[in-house]
Parts: C-alpha cells; sequence; structure tokens
C-alpha cells in the first residue's frame, strides 16, 4: 500500500519516550488497568501489543501508558500521530502507520479524520505521550465494520496512539549569520540581512534536487515526523521574483516526512538544525509532488527555495 493511500484511507475511515509498566493482568499506569491487554515498547517505535482473543470491550476507554514531558496536544491545533489498530474480536492488527513504506499523520482533533472518542483523548497528552484505547462498536466502525482490514460489524477496537509531534514551543525571531555564496549556484538577495528573492546569473540548473547550508544553526535537528517553523520563498528558475515569500509574514508550521508538504523540503528539511538557512533546488518531479502547484507556474519548472528553520519539535 503506498503512502500516500494509507493517508487516505485513514482520512476517510478514521472519521519520545519508554514503555509503559506491564503487569501478569494488563497495563498498569497510574490511572488503572486494562484487563487482558499489555502493551511494550517505546514512544516512536512500534508497539508491542498483547491480547487473549476476543478481548471484551464492554466501555470506551483510554489510559496513558506513558507520559511525555513535551507540549500539550491543543483543540484545533496540528499535531503529529503514530498510530496503530487492532481488532479486538481477533486479536489482529488492522494497519498501523509504522508499517514499512508507511508514514505518521499530521491531524488536528477538530479534522474530523480520526475517531472522535480518540481525538477528545488526545487533547492535554503531551508530546512523547503513548495513549492506549478501548473502543467500543458504537464508537469505532459501528454496523458496516471495516472489512478492507478484517473487522467485522461490531468488532471492538484497540487502538495505540503515540503523540510524536506538536507545534515547537521555541522559536527564534529569526536566522542569523552571514549566507554563504555557493559557485555555480543561484545567490540569496538580501535586504537588511532577510532573503528577498534569488540570483540565477551565472548558476548552472542542475539535473538533480540540490540542498545546501548556508547559514548553520545549533538547535534540536528535523526528525521526519517533526513539525516545524519556518519562513520560506520560492523563485522559478530564471525568473526575477519570488511566487512565495513568507519572509515578511508571519512564520509557517509544516509537518515533516509525512507527505504533506513540497517534496523536496521532506527530503532537504530532515536532520536539519534548528537556526540554519537553508538553499533548495528542486527539480518538477519533487517540487510539487505532494502539494498543489499554483497555476502560473509552468508543470516542468525548476524551482529554488530559501528556507530558515526558526522552530523544531
Amino acid at each position: 500500500m503506498t503512502r500516500r493511500l494509507l493517508a487516505a484511507l485513514l482520512a476517510v475511515l478514521l472519521v519520545t519516550g519508554c514503555s509503559g509498566s506491564v503487569g501478569k493482568d494488563g497495563i498498569r499506569s497510574a490511572e488503572g488497568s486494562i484487563t487482558g491487554l499489555t502493551v511494550a515498547g517505546e514512544v516512536g517505535v512500534a508497539p508491542v501489543v498483547r491480547m487473549a482473543p476476543p478481548l471484551r470491550v464492554d466501555e470506551t476507554r483510554s489510559e496513558t501508558v506513558v507520559a511525555g514531558t513535551g507540549a500539550p496536544v491543543v483543540v484545533d491545533q496540528l499535531f503529529v500521530l503514530q498510530l496503530t489498530m487492532y481488532d479486538a474480536r481477533t486479536g489482529a492488527k488492522a494497519i498501523s502507520t509504522y508499517d514499512p513504506g508507511q508514514t505518521a499523520m499530521a491531524v488536528k482533533n477538530t479534522s474530523g479524520t480520526l475517531f472522535p472518542a480518540l481525538a477528545d483523548a488526545l487533547v492535554g497528552q503531551r508530546q512523547g505521550s503513548r495513549l492506549v484505547m478501548t473502543l467500543t462498536s458504537e464508537d469505532g466502525y459501528g454496523d458496516s465494520g471495516a472489512p478492507q482490514y478484517g473487522i467485522e460489524a461490531g468488532d471492538a477496537l484497540v487502538l495505540v496512539a503515540d503523540v510524536v509531534s506538536v507545534p515547537p514551543t521555541e522559536v527564534l525571531p529569526s536566522v542569523t549569520g552571514a549566507t554563504r555564496a555557493l559557485a555555480g549556484l543561484p545567490r540569496v538577495v538580501l535586504e537588511a540581512g532577510v532573503p528577498r528573492g534569488l540570483d540565477f546569473t551565472g548558476a548552472r540548473r542542475p539535473a538533480g534536487l540540490v540542498v545546501r547550508t548556508l547559514i548553520a544553526g545549533d538547535g534540536p535537528p528535523v526528525r521526519d515526523d517533526s513539525l516545524v517553523t519556518l519562513r520560506s520563498l520560492g523563485q522559478v528558475w530564471g525568473s526575477r521574483d519570488p511566487f512565495d515569500d513568507t519572509f515578511a509574514k508571519e512564520p509557517i508550521l509544516v509537518p515533516v516526512g509525512v507527505g504533506q508538504v513540497v517534496a523536496a523540503w521532506d527530503r532537504a528539511l530532515t536532520g536539519v538544525r534548528r537556526g540554519s538557512r537553508l538553499l533548495v533546488v528542486a527539480p518538477p518531479r519533487l517540487a510539487f509532488e505532494h502539494a498543489g502547484r499554483p497555476p502560473l507556474i509552468p508543470p516542468d519548472a525548476t524551482i529554488g527555495y530559501v528556507i530558515d528553520v526558526l522552530g523544531v519539535s
């Protein structure tokens, strides 16, 4: 199953810490236990789930088995979730964002892409937390089931939800330092130290993706499931002016590694530290693979980007 297909299915169907301590009868936490169910493993790694099916689920319940120490999930605010779903009747895994080739989910609790009970339970969970839920059929798929996952009508569910990123709380006002000029690549045009465009004079158009660090930051690095606060500009190769520029606006928040931004950004930003300035030159196939192409930009355009990384979760 492709990453994009999984994301679409989750959107339709679901309308960094230590493992939780496991007792012989179930998960143990400060709040109690879910009898007959054990979950182990670290947040950010696929959970190890054991149950004796059919698991009896008389009510929808949730427990925080790993309490994160980061900022909390806030209503109507973007966060990144790793989600694994099991059928309580059979004990079989139905679907997981941890599966090979899949990615985490960047969602809001108000977006309508999660089960309502899960969306409510996630509010207030801190980055680095693991939440375990048992959902009755009524709070899950109900009488329709989800046959593509082996979930029949009336089946209860078990969910393991890892909150891996919330919006950064430490955000720089700007990136500071001397911007490097690199031979053969576009030059960043600066006004009072702020990027205003790219000068392509004398630059050689590359065939593939080019990523260069113009200013090296020393903050935390971007992971492939991070939320990143940044400013950027984009300019068609050879043109005089940017088609998009957020340097004169409020910073934007983007999820990295989940297929919701320009494909070149997913590749370029992973591993970059807060406080960095990047020059990214993207060939057409990476310029707008996961993001809508503005109508005035030709489909065969090479795009140059300048990106300042201000915050990293």
